[in-house]
């Protein structure tokens, strides 16, 4: 089973987790023989299989049932349609609580039974699994949406020739972009992180006490953060990509004198400033412009366009480097149903807005609600990826923002963190349950040139999402904490590729090697859910999992986790 604990390595390599396998056949054949009717093969029903329930102190899935057959059942009506999961003696709603993987080289569905426990089914032949997984995934959509799951109810909620493609189906003409690295393992991929043994060298940092952590901004220079309540703690970053405590706390107070408590914060101007957001009361249309050489708060810009007031709910910087440049004053903000593009430099502040995707944004005016923007990131050239809360994603290219390039549906989960790779091939958006991966490179119609959705419309053309998830096993041990800020190693430089995925979950960090989900998700392989990751435990909530620039660390890839507490644990030097 996968092990919820030790810290990994320093270099952080291919080192395969043992997984919670299901006993072989012969040994569901022996638990057959103990039932009345002889064999399991004479018993078995062709939508059936075997059932089994995992174990927590073993860590090992054990026969619960020889031969089931998993039901689904509607206890609700057409309004209001509540389909229910019944499998032997076990039952729970159908929703994303239940955590179902499943897996179609193997059979097989894993799913958690709040207040019963982690089951598997094996399926006696594909012909059933294939059946149940597609009556299950209607009944999730019925759930979710509370509408049956006709054709014209999906085309509703997914758009026009979009519902194959949210429910899994790749469109034909999708590519899975060629000039992408080998994955680990290929004859002819030299890449060190293969040969590098597991070893505990990490180090932990325990700041002063405070306020809790509620975010650690890496820098590419000479400083690294940590945002507590209303302070920054400072790092110094070290070769070999450790951190030290620089023993610094910078106080945040505005011109009055009271205390600022920003939830999210940017590096600026060469890494000289930090802008903060802060969702207090009569705070939330101002960026408070942090100095760090003069360690306070020096401005509080409003937010304001053309004398209404815009508060933002998340700012990013223009690129994925221009924190690293020296003058740059614009930077991007959101709202619920607004897109806007920041000059310190300028009279008035905003240089740019970007339009509705919906209505198209004029003058300066308010454009229709319902966008429901939560979050974005953007590129090395400067594109944006909007993350939305009915879990829509829409990508804006770098020389038109009036109107979305490419619109992606929900799946029925908000969006609550997005993050894209540096050259707009990859995005990765953070939902409670899982992670979605978007490969959004296509072939231009016109040139068949490879291209990606930021540049060209793409819809139903780029690849089916793939759903990086946690084994229902271990949502269950992480007693069904929500996965928070998924992200990709921190890449600036064109031409070099991102090489790990994490994201936070509890008092866990969740490692998903980059590579090895291209290779096993890609479309030949037709596997659209992964689990395949490492785990690194901590004793307290961790606020913050994130990545050392490469910078510091070469072709290695150094962990960092930040727990509320104000312990920082690296690896490196």
């Amino acid at each position: 089973a996968l092990h919820l604990a030790p810290y990994p390595p320093r270099t952080m390599g291919n080192a395969q987790v043992a997984k919670a396998e299901l006993p072989d056949d012969s040994d569901d054949a022996r638990a057959g023989a103990t039932t009345p009717g002889g064999g399991l093969k004479s018993r078995a029903s062709p939508n059936g299989g075997v059932l089994f329930k995992f174990d927590v102190p073993s860590e090992k899935y054990e026969v619960a049932a020889p031969n089931v057959t998993p039901e689904l059942t509607d206890d609700g009506d057409d309004e209001a349609p509540r389909w229910i999961l019944e499998v032997g003696d076990v039952s729970c709603p159908v929703s994303d609580q239940c955590r179902l993987v499943s897996n179609h080289q193997a059979i097989r569905i894993d799913f958690f039974a709040p207040g019963s426990g982690v089951y598997a089914v094996r399926f006696h032949s594909k012909e059933g699994f294939a059946a149940f997984t597609d009556a299950y995934r209607d009944a999730l959509f019925e759930n979710t949406h509370r509408m049956r799951a006709s054709d014209e109810n999906k085309e509703k909620v997914y758009g026009v020739g979009m519902s194959a493609w949210a429910q899994g189906t790749d469109h034909p003409d999708a590519v899975w972009d060629p000039t992408d690295e080998r994955p680990p393992g290929d004859a002819a991929d030299a890449d060190a992180m293969e040969e590098d043994d597991y070893e505990d060298e990490s180090k932990r940092h325990h700041t002063a006490s405070g306020e809790d952590v509620l975010d650690m901004k890496m820098g590419a220079l000479d400083n690294s953060f940590l945002v507590r309540g209303n302070a920054v703690d400072v790092f110094r970053n070290q070769a070999g990509g450790a951190l030290r405590d620089a023993n610094v706390r910078v106080s945040l107070k505005d011109s009055d004198g009271a205390f600022i408590t920003p939830t999210k914060g940017i590096l600026a101007d060469a890494e000289q400033s930090m802008l903060l957001l802060s969702p207090e009361t009569g705070r939330r249309d101002k960026i408070y412009q942090m100095d760090l050489e003069r360690e306070c708060v020096v401005s509080a810009w409003g937010c304001n366009k053309d004398g209404v007031d815009v508060p933002m709910t998340d700012i990013v910087t223009d690129s994925k480097s221009s924190q690293m440049e020296a003058g740059r004053g614009t930077f991007l903000g959101l709202d619920d149903n607004r897109l806007v593009r920041w000059d310190m430099r300028m009279e008035g502040g905003i240089a740019q807005t970007l339009a509705s995707p919906t209505l198209g944004y004029a003058d300066g005016h308010d454009f229709a609600r319902g966008t429901k923007f939560r979050c974005m990131a953007t590129t090395g050239d400067g594109c944006i990826a909007v993350g939305s809360e009915d879990g829509k994603i829409r990508l804006y290219s770098d020389k038109s923002m009036r109107q979305a390039k490419t619109s992606f549906p929900g799946l029925g989960a908000p969006i609550t963190a997005i993050d894209v790779t540096h050259d707009g091939k990859w995005i990765l958006a953070t939902t409670d349950t899982c992670l979605v991966l978007l490969h959004t490179c296509v072939r231009d119609a016109k040139s068949g040139d490879l291209t990606t959705g930021f540049k060209t419309r793409a819809g139903e053309r780029i690849p089916a999402p793939r759903l990086l998830k946690l084994k229902p096993e271990d949502a269950a041990k992480a007693k069904g904490a929500p996965l928070v800020k998924g992200k990709f190693t921190w890449v600036t430089e064109q031409g070099k590729q991102e090489r790990w995925i994490v994201a936070s979950c509890g008092t866990y960090s969740i490692l998903f090697n980059f590579r090895r989900v291209k290779a096993a998700t890609a479309p030949e392989r037709r596997l659209l859910e992964f689990t395949d990751y490492n785990v690194v435990a901590k004793d307290a909530q961790i606020a913050e999992s994130t990545f050392v620039h490469e910078k510091f660390t070469g072709n290695d890839t150094h962990l960092v986790i930040a727990t509320t507490k104000g312990d920082v644990f690296c690896a490196g030097g």
